[in-house]
């Protein structure tokens, strides 16, 4: 049985136990499975990606169109 540090607090716990005894935090780390991390990836890109590209046309200037210069004659 050996002493193994809290990652969160640093307090010294069993290697034996699952949980720190101090703050409550698993000692082998929380395991986010895979689907979670994907899903998180998926919601960022669904919001990130919409405000940047609003973002930069708010910040490109607008060009406006300018008419062009037909030469129209007129024949009475």
């Amino acid at each position: 049985m050996s002493l193994e540090p809290c990652k969160v607090c640093g307090v010294l716990n069993s290697s034996e136990e699952e949980i720190c005894l101090s703050c409550g935090f698993p000692t082998k780390g929380r395991k986010r499975p895979v689907v979670f991390q994907i899903a998180a990836i998926i919601l960022v890109l669904v919001f990130v990606i919409p405000l940047i590209t609003t973002l930069l046309s708010l910040i490109k200037p607008q060009q406006e169109t300018l008419p062009t210069n037909t030469k129209t004659s007129l024949k009475f």
